[in-house]
């Protein structure tokens, strides 16, 4: 009877932490997936503006490269609770 029990407790206790895990790994793939979109659009939008001497963002590049800076640290702040 113990042993029954013991078994279920294994199994509920390891079925919650792989749910945890799971839904922990797909926050960094969302969050990756997020970043990497918004990278490629500001390498679209705001590539040019480095090519100036000295290199200026515009008002909406600055814009896209703090949402860009947001999402990264997001990222890593989640990475680093594995």
């Amino acid at each position: 009877m113990h042993t029954i029990t013991r078994v279920f407790a294994i199994a509920a206790i390891t079925s919650t932490a792989l749910t945890g895990c799971q839904s922990h790994q797909a926050k960094v793939d969302a969050l990756q997936k997020e970043y990497d979109q918004l990278s490629q659009q500001f390498g679209k939008d705001c590539s040019a503006d480095y090519l100036k001497v000295p290199p200026v963002l515009s008002p909406k590049c600055e814009d896209e490269n703090k949402k860009m800076k947001d999402v990264w640290e997001r990222l890593q702040s989640e990475r680093s609770k594995q």
